[in-house]
């Protein structure tokens, strides 16, 4: 179910957002458009999405941490805000 979620929410991603596939995680971690992670997040937010800089995870202040640990229908919803902000 994980590697479903995980190519669900890669391929709904890849096209505006450098990322790529985790191996084993139940995460994704992609660069945001404009290199600032933490903006991107207030961005997120201010549309009911919650992402993670990934600053909190790594010196990486230009990606976030996105859970895919999630229902589809979710995954979907978050796919189509974080593509909207970006």
């Amino acid at each position: 179910r994980y590697k479903k979620k995980r190519d669900l929410i890669y391929e709904g991603l890849r096209e505006k957002f450098r990322v790529q596939k985790s191996r084993g995680a139940f995460y994704i971690f992609p660069e945001v458009p404009g290199g600032d992670g933490e903006a991107f997040v207030e961005q997120a937010i201010q549309n009911n999405l919650f992402i993670v800089p990934g600053s909190v995870f790594s010196q990486r202040n230009t990606h976030v941490r996105i859970s895919f640990a999630a229902s589809e229908e979710t995954l979907l919803k978050g796919i189509e805000v974080l593509n909207r902000i970006s």
